[in-house]
């Protein structure tokens, strides 16, 4: 993970706006993910700022076009808050009691709209089965490692005896080949299937809290191996 992240939540945290948004624009500017846009109207919204921290939630969506749908919900929720909290400081102040029995001032309704509750349980069963999964991916990549192994023993046999059969030999080298992709392939998905399943359990069990923060892992596959994608916000 980029080291600026933790320092830039660090410094929103420690109400240092400006250095949280500056790194918060240097990962933007290196990932050209809106992700980080997003962090900004976080940074300002959580130190009071509410005009910068609306016209960033603002810039968000307008660049994040198809991107995931909880997080243009949660900045469309933090864009009616904000609204109504700027409405509410605008409201006339409140009359002196001389004055309040010659002025009659009409209310002002203030609605806010929240974010609507996340089911945890539903996540947490959904994180321990994709962990189930990738488990037993990571122990197929195994099953095929042995597979690697055994056939490299077979054809090191066949040789040493002195009676070499060139088509069987051939087809336990194709064959040790297809093992040695699918051992690579399995640990990949395996490990990446872990990684989120550890993330969709952990973010289960806090989401009946106050969002501080989430993330995404999304599993990649490469001519040479397999990974995962992060995608993360606070």
């Amino acid at each position: 993970m980029d080291p600026r992240v933790g320092e830039a939540k660090t410094a929103c945290s420690a109400g240092d706006v400006q250095k949280g948004v500056r790194l918060l624009a240097e990962l933007y500017t290196a990932t050209n993910d809106p992700i980080w846009v997003f962090n900004q109207g976080r940074c300002y919204h959580q130190n009071s700022q509410l005009p910068q921290a609306l016209t960033r939630f603002k810039e968000f969506l307008r660049k994040s076009k198809g991107g995931p749908d909880e997080d243009v919900r949660d900045a469309q929720n933090y864009i009616n808050e904000i609204e109504a909290e700027m409405q509410k400081d605008r409201a006339p102040s409140k009359p002196t009691p001389a004055a309040a029995e010659n002025v009659s001032t009409p209310a002002t309704q203030v609605t806010a709209t929240l974010p609507e509750p996340k089911p945890g349980r539903s996540l947490r069963y959904a994180g321990l089965g994709v962990g189930i999964f990738g488990a037993a991916a990571l122990a197929t990549g195994v099953a095929f490692s042995l597979l690697v192994q055994q056939t490299q023993k077979d054809v090191e046999n066949q040789t040493k005896s002195g009676v070499v059969d060139s088509s069987t030999i051939s087809g336990k080298l194709s064959d040790g080949g297809r093992y040695e992709t699918l051992q690579w392939i399995s640990y990949g998905v395996g490990a990446a299937a872990v990684v989120a399943g550890g993330l969709l359990y952990w973010t289960g069990t806090s989401s009946d809290a106050p969002r501080s923060s989430s993330a995404s892992v999304s599993p990649l596959f490469m001519t040479n191996g397999a990974g995962a994608s992060l995608h993360m916000a606070f």
